[in-house]
């Protein structure tokens, strides 16, 4: 069996129809457009090797805060 690697990462996925989650770089809604193609930066947060929390971003914040879950995936 594989061994499974636990820690932070972040990777980029379309922001599903009905999101209402709030980004952790400036605090405003992370919306879904039907016209636009928009993408969102989700970071699974790993504090001492045990899952802590989600972050949500849009890929501006997530770059302007210095990448703060490490380089963005994008599978």
């Amino acid at each position: 069996m594989p061994q499974v690697v636990r820690g932070t990462r972040a990777v980029r996925r379309p922001v599903p129809q009905g999101s209402t989650v709030m980004c952790a770089g400036c605090a405003t809604m992370v919306k879904f457009a039907a016209k636009v193609r928009r993408h969102q930066i989700i970071a699974n947060v790993y504090v001492d090797d045990r899952w802590n929390r989600v972050e949500h971003y849009h890929p501006e914040c997530y770059a302007s805060a210095g990448e703060p879950h490490g380089a963005v995936r994008e599978s």
